[in-house]
């Protein structure tokens, strides 16, 4: 007696060991192609992340920078010592520091009333472009500014000051000026006990140059006007 087959005569088999070598390397090479692809993208946002904040960083910067330039007003200030401080204080590689208008008349933090002007200074400090204003026009003694930190990578910053005489055409000082107030304005002394004393501690340019020299787009160069600049001229 025979026993029937079953097979149905068809053969299978596995995967060899060259073909399943094979298959892992295909993998392996789609997906360090695949990491290598997302590791590129992930560079990429954060490169574009860090220009947007670096371009964000300069927007806020140099409007800041407008609206205290802008508000120049002229009004002297005494310094710690009681000296009386020009309204627009510049030497050449100093800092900067004048009087503004239009700071809020009230605090947020204390809900007191104060002056709607401000005394602020610009100065470069470790490579960064700082903002720093006192709580008081005419500072006490020991009294401390508040200072932010405005951008970095900042390597050189420096000044220039417009001034034009509508009433005198060959005016020396309608030209561009270095310093601020003008030096053939400084030999004017101030009368004593007189808080507005001559014209040179209230003169105003009419517009303001800022040169930043910085790590990653080199020199910058931008121009505000001075809103109260044209009413203060000579005659």
């Amino acid at each position: 007696m025979r026993l029937a087959n079953n097979s149905t005569g068809s053969t299978q088999r596995g995967l060899t060991l060259i073909e399943l070598l094979i298959a892992i390397a295909i993998f392996a090479i789609m997906a360090t192609s695949m990491f290598i692809a997302f590791d590129n993208v992930q560079k990429a946002k954060e490169v574009t992340d860090r220009a947007s904040l670096r371009l964000k960083a300069y927007q806020s910067t140099f409007n800041r920078i407008a609206q205290d330039l802008q508000q120049i007003t002229p009004r002297p200030v005494r310094n710690e010592y009681g000296d009386l401080e020009y309204a627009v204080k510049y030497e050449s590689g100093a800092e900067l520091q004048f009087t503004r208008t239009g700071w809020s008349r009230s605090s947020f933090f204390t809900k007191q009333q104060r002056s709607e002007l401000q005394r602020v200074t610009y100065y470069l400090e470790d490579g960064k472009l700082m903002r720093a204003y006192w709580r008081s026009l005419d500072q006490a003694p020991g009294e401390q500014p508040v200072r932010t930190e405005l951008l970095d990578g900042v390597s050189d910053l420096s000044f220039r000051f417009f001034y034009r005489n509508p009433l005198d055409s060959n005016d020396p000082l309608n030209q561009l000026h270095e310093e601020w107030p003008p030096v053939q304005l400084r030999t004017t002394s101030p009368g004593p006990g007189t808080f507005y004393p001559e014209r040179v501690f209230v003169i105003l340019p009419n517009a303001v140059e800022v040169v930043l020299t910085t790590d990653d787009l080199g020199t910058i160069t931008r121009s505000f006007l001075v809103a109260s600049g044209a009413e203060f001229t000579f005659k």
